[in-house]
């Protein structure tokens, strides 16, 4: 797919796994890359030195070395220092992300690895390192990638000026092609947040020495005409003159928005799996189950060890024929789906009748590759339509309302045609407490804060709980901003309040993202509800920069600055 002078990239592949290696080794060859294999560490610099790969995809724990030291020890070796190393891991904890980025790695993918984003990030990844090359040897190769390339290319003078940018980034900005104002001349800096932080000038006195040849970062990019953020990902190089001075730096952006989106609806689904109080299990193709949650094993008395790998069937109670189970099949084979009611048998011999439900779930060549089985409990949807309400829109834990309750109040609200704030606020290192002591002590302070979170509140506001440790206000009518920080202040107080809870001190921090809704801001051409999308784009955002300036720290949004605070 890719040639350099005719000559394909070279990828080395380290891994002990001889599966992995391969399904490795077929991904790269489909994308016509060259593919070389080492099984350890050792090897793996050893092989470096015979070929001199232009990418490394460096497993983390191997045996004889492990990938951490193999990539520290190949960042040493001067032939070795522009080639990116992308760490590939079931390892996900923070530690080992930091010791990887640490060692040298630009890049950090978890096992069980997304193969399509695999595929993109090597492709990225190569594809810069072939522009900086191409700058290097000639103008005009340089110009022909400027020009046609899929992402957003800005050249940016040592003042931070643009004065240079290829139609891609002038599109992804909503600048059309034929108007007279350009991006040139422009702070390149002004178009995204968040800028120069200290982690970027870090990686940018690097990029001066020489210790990096690029670094990465994600902002957030507003979008000319209406202020529209899109997620981009932004890779820094540097280009420097006939004497080894700076000369410009190549900005280049990549919309990764798409892929933020998923990220965030895998991690509400994953959400949504563990605290559902309906029965979930998860099978593979062949019908043996690899995963259910917490309600499935209070529900049918087994344990988790009980139930992995093996077949359903063994919740059958007996009170169905072949027919019946013949029939469910045919259904699911040829709609991928079946919903009705089931009695099955729990461990204790106890029947009991549900409503389950069951799709499959298709992989990219359209074959099944897992099955989703969602049992609800008949007896409790009967009786108890009003606790179905209570279910849909309020939080089981907290009782206060939930995401879908509070985006309708906030629907609304806007529509009283009064000005409003809308607060985000996230709990700092919730999921310790978790850690630390237990799931119990977890949901009592949960409990406890909500509670303080109430009275912290003026009399007709709102607050929700959005997920596990993220709260949400709506605040109106508000007649002054300064009314808003003094709650933000109060907020501060509130949650910063240690706790006693089973003879343990407890103590978190948090962040604040704040907008405000104006009543004139409702354009005649839009409606509340994409009014209400952006107010809540805009809080997110803010408490995002909140969470980067440090704890206790509140934002508020303003499409031309941000006013922050520190408590």
């Amino acid at each position: 797919m890719f040639k350099e002078d005719e000559q394909k990239f070279l990828v080395l592949v380290v891994d002990d796994d001889l599966f992995m290696r391969g399904m490795l080794q077929n991904l790269l060859e489909e994308q016509g890359y060259t593919v070389t294999q080492a099984d350890n560490g050792v090897k793996a610099i050893d092989t470096f030195k015979q070929c001199l790969p232009d990418l490394v995809l460096m497993d983390a724990a191997m045996p004889v070395m492990d990938g951490f030291t193999a990539c520290h020890q190949l960042k040493q070796m001067d032939i070795s220092s522009d080639v990116p190393v992308i760490m590939i891991t079931s390892l996900d904890d923070e530690a080992s992300v930091d010791k990887a980025f640490t060692a040298g790695a630009v890049e950090y993918i978890t096992k069980p690895v997304h193969w399509a984003v695999l595929r993109h990030r090597v492709k990225v990844i190569l594809e810069g390192k072939r522009a900086q090359a191409a700058l290097r040897k000639s103008e005009n190769r340089f110009r022909g990638v400027f020009e046609q390339a899929a992402m957003g290319i800005a050249l940016v003078d040592v003042d931070g000026k643009i004065v240079h940018h290829n139609p891609a980034l002038q599109k992804m900005l909503g600048h059309v092609e034929e108007s007279e104002e350009t991006l040139d001349g422009k702070n390149f800096n002004k178009l995204f947040y968040p800028a120069d932080t200290a982690v970027e000038k870090e990686f940018y006195q690097q990029l001066l020495t020489e210790e990096r040849p690029f670094y990465q970062m994600e902002k957030y990019f507003f979008h000319h005409h209406n202020s529209l953020m899109f997620w981009g990902r932004l890779t820094t190089s540097l280009v420097r003159d006939a004497n080894d001075k700076p000369q410009y730096l190549i900005q280049m952006v990549e919309n990764i928005t798409e892929r933020k989106r998923a990220q965030t609806r895998q991690r509400l689904a994953t959400k949504v799996f563990e605290t559902t109080t309906d029965s979930v299990l998860i099978t593979d193709a062949n019908g043996a189950i690899i995963d259910v949650n917490q309600a499935f094993l209070l529900t049918t008395g087994y344990g988790y060890d009980e139930v992995l790998d093996k077949n359903p069937r063994f919740l059958q109670s007996g009170k169905h024929d072949l027919f019946f189970y013949e029939t469910l099949w045919a259904s699911l084979r040829e709609t991928g789906r079946w919903r009705g009611e089931i009695i099955n048998r729990r461990k204790s011999g106890d029947i009991h009748a549900v409503w389950l439900s069951i799709s499959a779930i298709r992989g990219e060549h359209n074959e099944v590759t897992h099955y989703v089985a969602v049992y609800s409990d008949i007896v409790a949807l009967k009786a108890n339509a009003e606790r179905m309400r209570l279910l849909t829109h309020y939080d089981s834990l907290t009782e206060l309302p939930n995401r879908l309750l509070f985006h309708e109040q906030l629907v609304r609200a806007c529509r009283q045609e009064e000005r409003l704030a809308l607060l985000y606020l996230d709990l700092d290192n919730f999921k310790r407490i978790n850690e630390h002591f237990n799931y119990a002590i977890g949901d009592e302070f949960l409990k406890i804060t909500t509670k303080r979170l109430r009275k912290a509140i003026r009399d007709g506001d709102m607050i929700a709980r959005l997920e596990g440790d993220e709260f949400a206000f709506i605040l109106t009518p508000i007649h002054q901003d300064y009314d808003v920080r003094l709650l933000a202040e109060k907020l501060f107080e509130t949650v910063t309040k240690p706790l006693m809870l089973d003879g343990n001190e407890i103590k978190v921090d948090c962040n604040i993202g704040i907008s405000f809704y104006q009543p004139t801001d409702n354009k005649a051409d839009e409606d509340s509800i994409s009014t209400v999308e952006k107010l809540i784009q805009q809080a997110d955002m803010a408490m995002y920069l909140a969470k980067e300036a440090g704890k206790n720290t509140y934002y508020i949004f303003d499409e031309h600055s941000f006013d922050s605070h520190v408590a």
